[in-house]
């Protein structure tokens, strides 16, 4: 069962790859060409390492239960991106950039500690600093980044606060599977907690970048967005 849903997500992450290098190709508006760009590399860092874990590759064996440490790979490298998908829409300034970033680089390298550690309580005590590190990261989005987003942008506050509503959805479910699967509680099995995964990573990646092109269609049409000089108008 575990094999066959890495292999979806290997397909899923290819064909957004696919997608959004194309819309990046033929975007006539900078605008555009960046928020496309951001999102084929989200999908083709993780087409890559998908394939890799269907392939076999990164897992390890600590204290006899199997451990995805790739995973921690793909997070790494494709949620800043993610982030600055963000940031790009919200017109963010630097500083409130670079805590998220910062906030979220810590939050997964506490998460791996805690994926890696041998003794399941010293484990715990890292997912909970990792926890710690993810509401660091939601009060930034909640409180630093949308109240920008919506000084910068009156006129579209509803599609922020969808944008962000989504996203911190999808990163919530992401620490109760870990807590859930043979890194925490052992509650449900391998095979169901790379179903999990995966559905999150497909939804959170590919869907999320759906929801981000949306966003700027929206955002345009509200007049929120000045036009690009020398590019013309965007055509997806």
């Amino acid at each position: 069962m575990g094999q066959i849903w890495l292999w979806i997500g290997v397909i899923s992450m290819a064909l957004g790859s696919v997608f959004f290098g194309v819309g990046a190709h033929n975007a006539k508006n900078e605008r555009w060409r960046i928020l496309f760009t951001l999102n084929f590399f989200i999908c083709a860092i993780a087409a890559g390492l998908y394939l890799s874990m269907a392939l076999g590759q990164g897992r390890s064996v600590i204290e006899g239960r199997p451990t995805v440490w790739v995973r921690y790979i793909t997070w790494f490298l494709s949620t800043p991106l993610l982030l600055l998908d963000l940031t790009f829409l919200g017109k963010t300034s630097l500083p409130i950039t670079a805590s998220l970033i910062g906030a979220n680089a810590y939050m997964i390298v506490t998460g791996f500690v805690a994926t890696i550690s041998a003794d399941r309580t010293i484990g715990h005590i890292w997912y909970v600093v990792s926890c710690f590190a993810f509401l660091a990261t939601v009060y930034l989005l909640v409180n630093q980044y949308r109240k920008e987003a919506e000084r910068k942008h009156p006129r579209s506050k509803k599609v922020f606060r969808k944008l962000l509503a989504v996203h911190l959805v999808l990163w919530t479910l992401y620490p109760i599977v870990w807590l859930l699967g043979n890194t925490g509680l052992n509650a449900i099995n391998q095979g169901v907690e790379t179903m999990f995964y995966t559905l999150l990573d497909i939804t959170s990646k590919v869907g999320f970048g759906f929801l981000s092109l949306n966003s700027m269609h929206n955002l345009e049409q509200a007049g929120e967005v000045q036009p690009v000089q020398g590019y013309e108008s965007s055509a997806i």
